[in-house]
C-alpha cells in the first residue's frame, strides 16, 4: 500500500515537473523567435494607459503580446471588447488563468498578431521591444482605420511621430514613457 502511494506521488511530481519544463522551454523557444520577453507592465500604469486610449463601450481593444491579460481586464471594465494576442506558452497560460479567475469575457488568442488583421481595432496597446517596433508600425499604418488609437509603453514606433508622450518617470523611476498615436 505504501509503495503504491509513493509510486503515485513520484508519478505526480514527475508529471508536474514535465509540464512546467515544457511551458518554460516553449517560452524560451518563443523568446528566441520573437526576441520579446514577457515583462509585465506595472499595475499602477495599466489604468493610466487605458485612460489615455479613452475607450468607449463597445469599442474593440487589442493587446499585442498580452502576457497575463491585465490590460484586457482593464479595457473590459470600460465596456470594450478586449482581445489579446500571445505566443509565449507560459504567458498565455497565466493570462488564461487570470481571465478565468476574474470571470472575464475577454479573449486571449494563442496566435502571432502579425498573422491577424488589426483593422477592426479602435485601440491597440503594445509593450514590445525596440527591435520589432518598425515591423509593428508598418502593420498598423497599413491596417488600422483612421481614428484608431495606439499606446506603446517603453518603446515608440520608430518613424511615426507620437501625438502625445507621457513621462511616468517623475512618479516612478522604474516606469517608462507612454507613446500615444492616432491614425
Amino acid at each position: 500500500m505504501i509503495e503504491t502511494i509513493l509510486t503515485l506521488i513520484v508519478f505526480l511530481i514527475t508529471g508536474v515537473c514535465l509540464v512546467v519544463s515544457l511551458l518554460i522551454g516553449s517560452s524560451v523557444i518563443a523568446l528566441f523567435f520573437t526576441r520579446v520577453p514577457f515583462v509585465p507592465t506595472p499595475k499602477r500604469n495599466v489604468e493610466i494607459i487605458i485612460d489615455q486610449l479613452d475607450l468607449k463601450p463597445g469599442q474593440v481593444f487589442y493587446d499585442l503580446g498580452c502576457g497575463d491579460g491585465r490590460f484586457l481586464l482593464e479595457a473590459e471594465k470600460r465596456g470594450a471588447k478586449a482581445i489579446g494576442f500571445e505566443i509565449s506558452p507560459w504567458a498565455y497560460f497565466r493570462g488564461r488563468i487570470n481571465l478565468f479567475l476574474h470571470r472575464s469575457k475577454a479573449q486571449i488568442l494563442y496566435q502571432n498578431f502579425y498573422h491577424h488583421d488589426t483593422s477592426g481595432a479602435n485601440a491597440i496597446f503594445c509593450f514590445l521591444m525596440d527591435n520589432v517596433m518598425l515591423k509593428v508600425e508598418k502593420k498598423l499604418k497599413t491596417e488600422l482605420k483612421p481614428g484608431a488609437k495606439i499606446a506603446c509603453y517603453g518603446f515608440k514606433l520608430p518613424t511615426w511621430p507620437p501625438t502625445k508622450i507621457i513621462d511616468l518617470k517623475p512618479k516612478d523611476k522604474r516606469s517608462s514613457n507612454i507613446y500615444l498615436y492616432i491614425k
